[in-house]
């Protein structure tokens, strides 16, 4: 009988041991789990900013560039001319084309925002060809 108690209560006391090494390592489990989520709650408003930034500074450059089309414009039908009405309506299309753009990229959520600033950043480089075209033409 003796021998039976002091086997149940040997186990008793190890059982009593391997809880508060599980306890432990359920802490610390936990602590790590909410590291984790915050490092990664970090990363995402991190991206988040970026991802802002990003597109602020393309929106930015496209109103700029349809700025300089409309007051652009606005000089060439004041001239009159064939040429200058022609000019016109190439950087009216070109405008269109901006506002489109730029009508993306404000709506432009954070998985297609790559696709859609490259896109704009092509829509640039054609308007900086076009830009320079039609300042030949008039030079």
């Amino acid at each position: 009988m003796k021998n039976l108690l002091l086997i149940a209560g040997l186990a008793a006391i190890l059982s009593c041991n391997e809880n508060k090494k599980q306890e432990d390592h359920k802490e610390e489990m936990k602590e790590n789990l909410q590291e984790a989520g915050d490092n990664l709650k970090s990363a995402a408003n991190n991206a988040g900013e970026y991802l802002k930034e990003q597109k602020q500074q393309t929106e930015d450059s496209l109103e700029k560039r349809i700025k300089e089309i409309d007051d652009k414009t606005a000089a060439l039908r004041k001239e009159g001319s064939k040429k200058s009405k022609e000019a016109a309506m190439k950087l009216d299309e070109l405008k269109e084309k901006m506002s489109k753009k730029l009508d993306e990229i404000k709506n432009a959520s954070q998985d297609k925002w790559d696709s859609t600033r490259a896109t704009a950043d092509e829509l640039m480089q054609e308007t900086d060809k076009q830009w320079d075209a039609l300042k030949n033409l008039f030079k």
